[in-house]
């Protein structure tokens, strides 16, 4: 596979910098996580401060019944937006893993390419049609992980997204239902 020390030099160069990329994408996928997670500690920690506040300004049931009514529909939204952000960033690192990986499949069959055409080069006279057909498997391989790489990317981000999606809606309608569900209530017993 390498025929000088330079050659050789240069492939665990290029290996080291594959590493340092790879580390480089999981970590920066990881300050993504943890900058979400401290942002939405900061905003549930205010958010709650001000509901404590709000609540111990109530003085009768009746209130207290609207008030806690009141919190349901925003307390859902906020949980749908954060797990939507949290989705989101784990996309972005997915995709950016799965670039990653392509990318090194594809150099992968194309050095394998070069060793093949090496080989050939000192292959016996009369060895062109294996070398050919060895060539030409390597190539029908790459195309088709090409292909399968990019039907299950769409399956899966079209399954994923209507999955968000459905749970989203039906989330919106269960919470639409306890709130027609409450007002109903106090309108009943009065």
């Amino acid at each position: 596979m390498f025929t000088t020390a330079q050659e050789f030099s240069a492939f665990g160069q290029s290996q080291f910098d594959k590493a340092v990329r790879f580390s480089g994408i999981l970590l920066a996928s990881a300050e993504r996580l943890a900058t979400l997670q401290l942002e939405m500690s900061r905003k549930l920690l205010a958010e709650n401060a001000q509901t404590l506040k709000q609540l111990s300004a109530i003085k009768d049931p009746k209130a207290l019944a609207e008030f806690q009514s009141s919190l349901t529909q925003p307390s859902l939204d906020k949980a749908f937006a954060a797990a939507r952000e949290v989705y989101d960033v784990t996309l972005a690192a997915q995709t950016e893993l799965t670039s990653f990986v392509e990318e090194q499949v594809a150099e992968t069959n194309k050095n394998v390419l070069d060793v093949i055409d090496r080989l050939a080069k000192n292959a016996p006279t009369g060895s062109d049609a294996a070398v050919q057909a060895l060539k030409n498997i390597v190539t029908s391989s790459n195309a088709a992980f090409e292909s399968a790489a990019k039907t299950a990317k769409k399956v899966g981000s079209e399954f994923a997204e209507a999955s968000v999606e459905a749970a989203e809606s039906s989330a919106k309608a269960a919470s639409a239902a306890v709130s027609r569900t409450r007002k109903a209530t106090p309108s009943a017993s009065a």
